[in-house]
């Protein structure tokens, strides 16, 4: 299989030209790397980007959708730049109405992924039936994601009034100051329509294969990092995008020449720019004070003046009379398109206020154009504003945090600040110094060769039809217990297709899970090693035995099982003609190491045991908490089916637990477990046919919740906190499993099958 398979991709961005023009930009290099690309908007969108080079132009096709007309959008209206804030729901009601098409067109296109931006929350569920994958791109940074947090407080009851926004939230595990003011988030919520941009982006990030960030680890690390824990997926940062000064051919930049000789008058890093973006809609009061400040400052300055959108339309003047001809001396107002990136590369520009919109932000530190801060008060510009004042390459404007009132003499004390005042000199020097990242071409261009590549090498197999297995079914959760024999005898039929991709693939290790026993044969062949990765703990392990055990006669009777599993003939339903028994067997002898979700700290004895009957390195890979960094405290107990995942979440926040096992794989147990180690009650049952009485579940959940006899489980499973949420602890597992990993002799780990 050739790893650089040419893709079909299809660019689904948001109607925003800060959107449009990232994404273009990502297309670009994905069909420089020789992937077809589909970049789909809406006509005026599409007319607004920049003409394609030449050479890319056969693997990019623009594909316009008219956008559908909806009571109160304008007629003609196709981005947020033409309307104003409160009419962006809008916008975002014509765009969900873009689903219809969509569909159609991915249905008859054979698109292997959509890139797609935060809006459309339908589309999992549009994708997943064509088998086509997803990945978001979301064009905020990695703090402002962070700030959001997993798509449990997005779709959650965890922040639903204005004032919860504005503190920093508890899952944020480094130093930050990164919140929104009361007003930002206020003004924010006017451009949302009945599906909240929150609940539109934790659809989003549990729908996608992977997400992406406009962000590198060389400004955010720790928020990146924070960002995997968060979604329990991977995070591949995009780069930041620094775009390249235009051409001298460009025929927009006929205003430049005349911006350049004025701008050649003045001394080096003498003048301040100002941008407020093509959305921020101030009020009157609020315009006068930011011109009188600017006229205040007594710097230099050029002004890029965009119409404000208002429902009646585009608004020119929005300056205050007779400020232009007060400042024309010294000030240079440049009314509708200006161009931006030529004005702050040149050398007598040395500071930009802005109202922090991302790409602004880029475009300016590539420069390392120290920054006077005034957010536009809607979606992460706030958050960036924050983020700008916290790192020291720039200082933000008070305002008042209810109402984001301001004074000119704040505006022009921030200005004189940043720009020539002493007490800003550590902020020029630092915002001088990001020049080393968001100028770095190569950087750059190694975080798209990295996306690129994941794109690339996310494998995928249809799973072959067998018969019984309905149509279309690829998981255990679409089946009764008593059909997953007819999905394991599918997935049985992918060791072709598996080893024509390893045969061309250069793969060192495999890290498989209990199913596929034919892996060992195919794997030796290849002079590829294995790690056996089973999800359960090592009791569960242990219990089962050791490869003579399962391969051998020992255990063929439900009966034979008595001493630990619960309902064994219910087990037994799931199995096929190759037992699971069978299976584990084959793997555990044809693997060169075995790891198991656990750790020595809580199964000290059992781990050593395997070691002992697997007679070869059983390495714990750690419990893998999931990385939520809150819990309810109003929860004290968890009645819960007795899977591994489900406990760990649980001992995570202390919760004690009322097992009642769900009798099948090991979660029966996993429930003698919990109740041996006094962490959590079991439900009692009829051995035989696994019947209970109401009684008995109601007399368990008091015990645990509130009884004086159950004063010691719910002791226990708060000190179970140590083990399960001790981020240490679980990073040390995975550090010596990958040291495990790095280090085996690969002439030593042939075993013949």
């Amino acid at each position: 299989m050739d790893r650089i398979k040419k893709l079909h991709i299809a660019m689904f961005p948001w109607l925003a030209y800060g959107h449009t023009m990232p994404f273009l930009e990502v297309s670009k290099f994905l069909a420089q790397n020789g992937h077809r690309i589909s970049y789909i908007s809406t006509p005026k969108n599409i007319s607004r980007l920049p003409k394609l080079p030449p050479h890319l132009s056969s693997n990019i096709t623009f594909v316009e959708f008219s956008l559908p007309q909806v009571d109160g959008l304008p007629p003609g209206v196709e981005s947020t730049a033409e309307v104003p804030i409160e009419n962006v729901p809008y916008l975002k009601n014509a765009y969900d109405k873009l689903q219809g098409p969509l569909t159609e067109f991915l249905k008859n296109s054979n698109v292997n992924w959509i890139i797609h931006d935060f809006e459309p929350y339908w589309l999992p569920g549009v994708a997943a039936p064509l088998g086509i994958n997803l990945v978001l791109f979301c064009l905020f940074n990695a703090t402002a994601l962070a700030f959001l947090g997993p798509p449990s407080a997005l779709l959650g009851e965890f922040r639903k009034r204005p004032e919860e926004f504005t503190v920093v939230p508890e899952w944020i595990d480094y130093p930050c100051n990164i919140a929104l003011k009361h007003h930002e988030i206020v003004n924010h919520i006017k451009c949302m329509d009945d599906v909240s941009d929150f609940q539109r982006m934790g659809q989003l990030i549990q729908g996608s294969q992977f997400v992406t960030t406009r962000a590198c680890f060389e400004f955010e690390p720790d928020e990146i990092k924070l960002l995997i824990k968060l979604y329990q997926k991977p995070v591949v940062p995009v780069g930041l995008l620094p775009p390249s000064l235009p051409s001298n051919e460009d025929k927009r930049d006929d205003k430049w020449e005349a911006t350049k000789s004025w701008l050649d008058s003045k001394g080096e890093k003498s003048v301040f720019y100002i941008a407020l973006g093509s959305e921020v809609n101030l009020s009157e009061e609020s315009m006068r004070q930011l011109a009188f400040g600017i006229e205040k400052s007594n710097l230099p300055f050029i002004w890029a003046v965009r119409k404000r959108p208002m429902d009646e339309g585009l608004i020119d003047n929005i300056i205050p009379p007779g400020f232009e001809e007060r400042v024309s001396n010294r000030g240079l107002v440049l009314r509708d398109w200006a161009p931006q990136l030529r004005i702050l590369a040149h050398s007598s520009v040395g500071g930009f206020l802005t109202h922090c919109g991302w790409s602004s932000i880029i475009e300016a530190l590539k420069f390392g154009r120290a920054l006077i801060v005034f957010s536009g008060a809607s979606a992460d510009q706030g958050l960036n504003a924050r983020l700008l004042h916290g790192r020291k390459v720039g200082i933000e404007i008070e305002r008042n945090v209810m109402d984001g009132s301001f004074t000119s003499d704040l505006v022009a004390k921030t200005i004189r600040q940043v720009l020539v005042e002493p007490e800003g000199e550590a902020i020029r020097a630092n915002a001088w110094a990001m020049k080393e990242i968001f100028d770095n071409e190569e950087l750059s261009n190694n975080y798209l060769d990295g996306f690129t590549r994941f794109i690339e090498d996310i494998v995928e197999f249809s799973l072959p039809q067998v018969q019984d297995l309905p149509a279309e079914v690829e998981s255990i959760s679409e089946l009764p217990i008593d059909q997953i024999p007819s999905l394991k005898k599918a997935y049985d039929n992918l060791p072709d297709p598996l080893t024509e991709f390893l045969k061309n693939s250069n793969v060192n290790w495999i890290i498989h899970d209990f199913a596929p026993y034919w892996l060992p044969r195919v794997a030796t062949l290849l002079g590829i090693n294995l790690i056996f990765f089973s999800t359960f703990n090592a009791t569960s392990f242990v219990s089962m035995g050791p490869p003579s055990a399962l391969l051998g006669d020992l255990q063929q009777r439900p009966e034979d099982f008595k001493a630990v599993p619960e309902d064994p003939l219910n087990y037994q339903h799931c199995m096929d003609d190759v037992s699971d028994s069978q299976r584990v067997g084959l793997l555990i002898e044809g693997c060169q190491v075995v790891t198991m979700r656990t750790c020595f700290e809580f199964e000290p004895d059992e781990v050593k045991l395997l070691i002992k009957v697997f007679q070869k390195p059983a390495v714990p890979v750690g419990l893998l908490p999931p990385s939520l960094h809150y819990g309810y405290s109003s929860i004290g107990c968890f009645l819960s089916h007795g899977g591994w995942s489900s406990i760990i979440e649980a001992l995570k926040f202390g919760r004690a637990l009322i097992v009642f096992s769900g009798a099948s794989a090991d979660q029966g147990l996993n429930a003698r477990l919990l109740h041996g180690r006094k962490v959590g009650l079991e439900i009692e049952r009829n051995e035989t046919d696994g019947s209970f009485t109401s009684d008995l579940v109601a007399e368990t959940i008091r015990q645990v919740m509130m009884e004086p006899k159950g004063e010691a489980i719910r002791a226990n499973a708060w000190a179970m906190r140590e083990i399960f949420d001790n981020e240490e602890l679980s990073n040390n597992c995975l550090d010596e499993f990958t040291w495990i990993i790095e280090e085996f002799a690969p002439s030593a780990c042939h075993s013949q099958v």
